[in-house]
């Protein structure tokens, strides 16, 4: 995270409910109560369920993580964590009234405009303004707008 970036001005990144993965070894930093500082909390790979998500400093979300393996429900940062399963979804893309490129998720009725677009292997990565990533395949350019398309949320 930049300095001057304040996180809590977008939305969470993760929804409570959801089945997330540790992207890193997570060690008692002194504020796990009952643990030794140092302890391993979760290792990296462990999956969890978000149980709740609070704020630190006022500018980065903190989600507690229940993690399966070990019973602990930590605090984690985005950073720490992504998604342990890769939803598909239908999005519509069509194209706003200043001409942006928009998707709209009806699963979560959400409608985000994109920020980047970038060509990867096989599929587009299109990151919104909320931070969401979704990869698209099969999408060939020109698009004749709006159109329904499969979607991966990556993160």
């Amino acid at each position: 995270m930049q300095t001057d970036e304040i996180e809590i001005d977008s939305p969470p990144i993760f929804e409570i409910g959801e089945k997330v993965r540790s992207r890193k070894l997570i060690r008692n930093d002194g504020t796990f109560p009952g643990k030794d500082i140092g302890a391993t909390l979760a290792k990296k790979g462990d999956v969890g369920y978000v149980v709740s998500i609070g704020t630190f400093l006022q500018s980065s979300y903190i989600y507690a993580v229940h993690f399966m393996t070990t019973g602990n429900i930590v605090g984690c940062r985005k950073k720490e964590l992504e998604l342990a399963e890769e939803p598909e979804m239908k999005v519509m893309l069509r194209r706003n009234s200043a001409e942006h490129l928009v998707v709209y998720v009806a699963k979560k009725d959400l409608e985000e405009e994109v920020v980047q677009e970038v060509e990867a292997e096989n599929e587009r990565i299109l990151t919104l303004a909320n931070g969401w990533e979704l990869a698209i395949t099969n999408l060939d350019y020109p698009v004749t707008l709006p159109k329904t398309v499969e979607a991966r949320r990556i993160a």
